[in-house]
């Protein structure tokens, strides 16, 4: 840890306004809201496969992570040295747990996705470039040692790499309720693990939210991705472009304000962070679809026609609709 704490106090000496305000931008790319927000995306208007691959390489690599956090308990960096001062602005989203980076998940499970499905060296450079960047503005902010983000970095790439491996042989639907079972299971054991572990006074319960808001994202994306797949089939081409412009407008405003509204109820509350979460990822995964889909048919939209080449790469030779 001495090597770990050495490298961000040689960080804090180079910072100045320029560069804090740099890195604070580019540890956004690592947000879960951008992740959510290019699920939705493809999700909603281009393509479900890429959609559900992303979301199951996004929720189970964050559960694994939010296990490990609260299964080492390790404080962040300037709580282990406080004569390390971390950049203010990124205070706000350093929560829970240092070990592993939390951002470095995000950012991994979504650059690191497209550059190894699309495989195109262009993309793939940049790509792993973006996880670079982030991961490093991690260290320089002072909120991370590069032990976080080097084991956040291999435990989600790891994800990555078997779930492009193993998952066309979900394209059936054959196995849909395994692998809807053992995600939704896995997410409430991840709820319970943390509250027991907080109880028992390994953790603390005000470092176990995270552990409770990946879990209701990921309860919801297993429900919904079984019933999805099972009951609902929707077509995210259909549609005029317009069309399809109103639909991402509306979803993603609506998922923020059903994420939003349980927290002025009670701030910092495990059933509210865990129910929030799960609302939210239900709404986008189950509930609007249901809600587009009605108006599609009521208008009796047409489908998009064919693939593009990205859609493609990203989805091998599977179909569109499973």
């Amino acid at each position: 840890m001495d090597f770990a704490i050495s490298i961000l106090k040689a960080l804090e000496k180079i910072r100045n306004p320029f560069l804090d305000f740099l890195f604070q931008s580019i540890t956004r790319l690592g947000e879960e809201v951008i992740v959510l927000g290019i699920i939705c995306i493809f999700y909603w208007c281009l393509n479900k496969n890429t959609a559900y691959r992303l979301g199951i390489v996004f929720f189970s690599s964050g559960i694994a992570v939010q296990n490990l956090k609260v299964a080492f308990a390790v404080p962040r960096p300037f709580v282990i040295d406080p004569s390390l001062t971390p950049c203010e602005s990124a205070l706000p989203s350093a929560t829970g747990y240092s070990f592993p980076s939390g951002h470095t998940q995000s950012a991994t499970a979504l650059y690191g996705f497209f550059g190894l499905t699309l495989k195109k060296r262009a993309i793939t450079i940049a790509c792993f470039a973006a996880v670079f960047l982030v991961a490093f503005s991690r260290l320089y902010l002072g909120v991370h040692t590069i032990y976080d983000v080097a084991v956040s970095f291999l435990v989600t790439i790891i994800m990555v790499l078997a779930v492009n491996r193993f998952y066309p042989r979900f394209a059936s639907g054959k196995h849909d309720l395994v692998l809807a079972s053992v995600l939704s299971a896995v997410s409430v054991l991840t709820a319970v693990f943390s509250y027991l572990l907080a109880y028992s006074g390994h953790a603390e319960f005000g470092q176990i939210g995270d552990c409770f808001k990946s879990a209701g994202a990921g309860l919801a994306f297993g429900i919904g991705f079984y019933i999805e797949r099972k009951f609902v089939k929707f077509d995210p081409t259909e549609g005029s472009p317009l069309f399809q412009v109103l639909k991402l407008i509306f979803g993603v405003a609506g998922a923020m304000i059903i994420k939003s509204l349980p927290k002025l109820i009670a701030e910092n509350n495990l059933a509210v962070d865990f129910i929030r979460y799960f609302l939210a990822v239900i709404f986008v995964i189950l509930i609007y679809p249901l809600i587009f889909s009605a108006i599609s048919k009521k208008l009796n939209f047409k489908s998009g026609s064919g693939k593009t080449e990205t859609e493609k790469s990203l989805t091998g030779n599977e179909s569109d609709q499973v």
